[in-house]
């Protein structure tokens, strides 16, 4: 086993470069991690060693699929399913699992209910996204269907993080199981700490879907809207004043840590904001990546006596490894893609020896603490004209070439040239939604895993016009729910049209929740699951899943 380590932290920086640096120590590494799920059921959130009640995320889930998506071998199918459970099943134990797990797999968002719920939900967005890609990859090794449909679901997920988003405030924040914000609009300040944010606040998590950031750039008009609001927060002062220490009571170190960055909003102190200069990537604007980028390297990490030289908690890596990426010229922007977001590299040369025998060079030779505007980059002699960079072309090793000089340029400013989003388009992403009516107080329905019900046939009924792509099956009992099933359709009530048959299918978990994807979508109004053999079974919950914009 390894132990003592605060996933929270260490997810953006550190286990990336652990999968780039060092790859099979990495596989050994979370062999080691997952080792605890095998002999107690979970992984820690923040293994001290054991099961601390710590954080909000169950950051493994994207910080091993990241390596694995990266080329690092250890036991896939054995990590997958400590971060399936992770994602689908409510724990008993606080510190355990992810919290609220009862109603937000089924809302689509942790509720107020859930202390920071919000960042709970905006954390798990992005540790689903994690899922989705390693469910993918291992579909591809397996051809193992329900990879394939998990997958799906996980992606579908990961788009939820616009159901938290505050179109009246232009920030994420709360809501209650009933859908209410936490506050209304006029008594929102995005200043204020705590509440629904993990040591930070409004500002910080303005930018926490680094999964889909063109979506994200959407809900703010488009590029333009993403640019002027991360102008905003780099230009918005941190007072680190106790006005603002909201649910903490008192100024706790990370506010005025924060505002002595100098640098607006931005807390280099704490890994919720390592990630945000880099979005002017998706922007458009990478030059101001670039400026930013090389603000942080040339100033925070300064010091003259032992122990000084950090700007805030080291945490088991976490600061070291996002200078070591940055200084080198890229950064893990979207964990679990493969890819890096290009910056502003620091040297003139700087050589990585890497653990395959070949060397990944970098080459920036009219770098200067005025040269920092990239004017252009080669990757092994041939021109790249994007700011997403493949770690699958560094990782064999070659060379990276810079042309810098002193002012902004035009390179990869196109509409094409920025990271690896979920959305494609201009259009605000609609995420995937549960479509099944509430019927007559059933806990089959009532969107949370604490209750249940025994059926023979189960009797749903769909939102009118509702398009079915797929479903979810939530055990109560394991060993009372269904192995086997028919999933039927009717548009009168009377007929009935099989859409999906199921035999010898099993829950892992007590309150799991399974996705099963429909072959072909239907847009029934009536619904009934029938159990196989006319046997009578057990569960906590059924959704009806289908993409709408209501």
């Amino acid at each position: 086993m390894y132990v003592n380590n605060g996933f929270w932290d260490t997810y953006r920086t550190a286990w990336p470069a652990y999968a780039l640096l060092t790859p099979a120590r990495a596989g050994r590494l979370v062999d080691g991690f997952v080792q605890q799920y095998k002999d107690g059921g979970w992984i820690s959130r923040w293994s001290s060693p054991g099961y601390a009640d710590l954080m909000t995320g169950t950051s493994s889930d994207v910080a091993f699929a990241d390596a694995y998506v990266k080329g690092v071998r250890f036991d896939a199918e054995a990590a997958y399913e400590a971060a399936l459970k992770n994602a689908t099943v409510a724990p008993d134990a606080p510190g355990t699992g992810r919290k609220g797990m009862d109603t937000s797999v089924f809302l689509g968002y942790t509720s107020t209910k859930t202390r920071e719920g919000m960042s709970w939900a905006l954390e798990g967005y992005l540790n689903d996204f994690g899922i989705a890609k390693m469910g993918r990859a291992l579909y591809e090794r397996t051809h193992k269907a329900r990879y394939r449909e998990e997958s799906d679901y996980f992606l579908g997920r990961a788009l939820n993080y616009v159901r938290l988003f505050d179109s009246r405030t232009g920030f994420f924040q709360g809501r209650d199981e009933a859908g209410a914000w936490r506050l209304p609009a006029e008594s929102y300040d995005p200043r204020v700490w705590g509440h629904d944010y993990t040591e930070t606040n409004g500002w910080n998590f303005a930018f926490t879907a680094p999964q889909d950031t063109r979506g994200l750039a959407n809900l703010h008009g488009g590029r333009a809207g993403l640019a002027k609001k991360l102008d905003a927060y780099f230009t918005t002062p941190e007072t680190g004043a106790a006005e603002f220490a909201g649910s903490y009571g008192g100024v706790i170190h990370e506010m005025t840590e924060a505002r002595d960055v100098r640098m607006g909003m931005y807390g280099h102190s704490n890994q919720v904001s390592h990630h945000i200069a880099y979005l002017y990537d998706a922007a458009g604007q990478p030059w101001k990546t670039q400026e930013k980028v090389r603000e942080v390297l040339s100033r925070l990490y300064l010091g003259s006596e032992i122990g000084q030289g950090y700007p805030g908690d080291e945490d088991n890596g976490e600061m070291s490894a996002w200078y070591v990426f940055s200084a080198l010229g890229f950064y893990p922007l979207v964990m679990g893609q493969g890819e890096y977001a290009i910056g502003s590299p620091l040297f003139t040369k700087a050589t990585v020896h890497l653990e395959n025998g070949r060397d990944l060079v970098v080459r920036a030779p009219r770098n200067s603490a005025r040269n920092v505007y990239v004017q252009g980059v080669r990757l092994n002699g041939r021109p790249w004209n994007s700011t997403a960079l493949p770690h699958a072309l560094l990782a064999r090793g070659g060379t990276l070439d810079f042309a810098m000089g002193p002012r902004p340029s035009p390179w990869a400013t196109g509409p094409d040239a920025g990271p690896t989003s979920l959305t494609h388009d201009t259009a605000v992403p609609v995420p995937v939604r549960d479509v099944t009516v509430r019927s007559g107080g059933s806990a089959l329905t009532d969107d949370t895993s604490r209750t249940s019900a025994s059926f023979t046939t189960a009797a749903l009924e769909a939102a009118p016009g509702a398009r079915v792509t797929s479903y979810t099956l939530t055990s109560a009992d394991r060993a009372a729910a269904p192995r086997g099933w028919v999933l039927e359709g009717s548009t009168d009530g009377t007929t009935w049209t099989e859409v999906d048959r199921r035999a010898d299918e099993t829950f892992t978990w007590n309150r799991q929740t399974r996705v099963f994807a429909l072959r072909t979508p239907a847009a029934y109004r009536h619904w009934r699951l029938v159990a196989a053999g006319g046997d009578t079974a057990s569960l906590a919950e059924v959704e009806l899943l289908a993409r709408t914009s209501e």
